[in-house]
């Protein structure tokens, strides 16, 4: 009897791989069952022949791939007539549950990579007939922040509805019609100034600074301690593991002596901030700038 683990950050594709599950079952009013308890009901169903068709259809929706335990463990000592699709919301790969999957028993459903992504949205506009300018284009990607946790294809697709209800869509219309749903970040302020994305870097800046206005030192400690890190790294030559550092911390891969000219520069700002010697708006960005040279320099 098949199982088969079905996860991922998609919700837009594991909803599109369910529905075309439930369009190849016959009789699903007898063959089908979705549910997110394992009872005797569910156990009975797993059980029995498929009626009027050829095979029966179990979904088992759950939090955790974890709370999938006991249904797992059932199929494989008495299910033989069902397939059943398991679809929790989290799954942590280092569990027993998890290896109890074959690699042809789980279907990832993650986020659409970049280039697939902007096909997706062109084809959509071109579809409905509609034109979208460069800058429109680009602010609406901007806008959009697919890749942000909180943003999917059903938010990408509710954008595109909003924007292509007029036929040349210009970056005014999508200034008006979609929701920005842009994040300040941090970790990805440091990891701009290390590609020297410098458009990408300052409008991180701007975000930080519209919800941060007033706590642009606090902003600027934290500039200092990813380079502290970084810097210790090099110093003791060990990983963000060894020092007891969340991995979710991006620290700038730079030498040690770039690392402790960076500090400098940060402490600096901090200290004129607080005198009153720098406008904060002027303090980060031109602290921005510093490390973008030294970046440049390191290179």
């Amino acid at each position: 009897m098949p199982k088969t683990l079905v996860y991922g950050n998609e919700p837009y594709l594991i909803d599109k791989f369910r529905k075309k599950l439930m369009e190849q079952i016959e009789t699903p009013e007898m063959n089908f069952m979705d549910t997110e308890e394992f009872t005797e009901e569910e156990k009975r169903f797993i059980c029995q022949y498929p009626l009027f068709g050829e095979k029966k259809v179990l979904f088992f929706y759950a939090k955790t791939l974890e709370e999938c335990t006991d249904l797992i463990e059932f199929i494989q000592k008495r299910g033989k007539n069902a397939d059943v699709y398991l679809f929790p919301k989290k799954v942590d790969k280092r569990t027993k549950v998890y290896r109890m999957f074959a690699s042809d028993e789980t279907q990832v459903y993650n986020k659409v990579a970049q280039d697939v992504l902007g096909k997706t949205i062109m084809h959509y506009i071109k579809k409905t007939g509609c034109e979208i300018t460069g800058h429109a284009y680009q602010l609406f990607l901007q806008l959009i922040n697919y890749y942000s946790d909180e943003t999917n294809l059903y938010d990408v697709i509710h954008a595109l509805e909003r924007i292509c209800s007029v036929k040349k869509i210009t970056k005014e219309v999508v200034e008006n019609m979609v929701m920005d749903r842009e994040e300040e970040d941090i970790y990805s302020l440091i990891e701009l100034i290390m590609r020297l994305q410098y458009a990408q870097m300052y409008r991180q800046a701007d975000l930080i600074l519209q919800r941060q206005q007033n706590n642009v030192i606090s902003i600027l400690s934290l500039l200092l301690r990813s380079y502290r890190l970084a810097y210790k790294m090099q110093i003791c030559n060990c990983s963000l593991k060894d020092i007891g550092v969340a991995y979710r911390t991006f620290v700038p891969k730079l030498q040690a002596d770039s690392c402790s000219q960076a500090m400098s520069i940060l402490n600096e700002a901090v200290v004129r901030v607080k005198r009153g010697f720098y406008n904060p708006e002027v303090a980060l960005k031109t602290t921005l700038a510093k490390l973008s040279l030294l970046t440049l320099k390191g290179e």
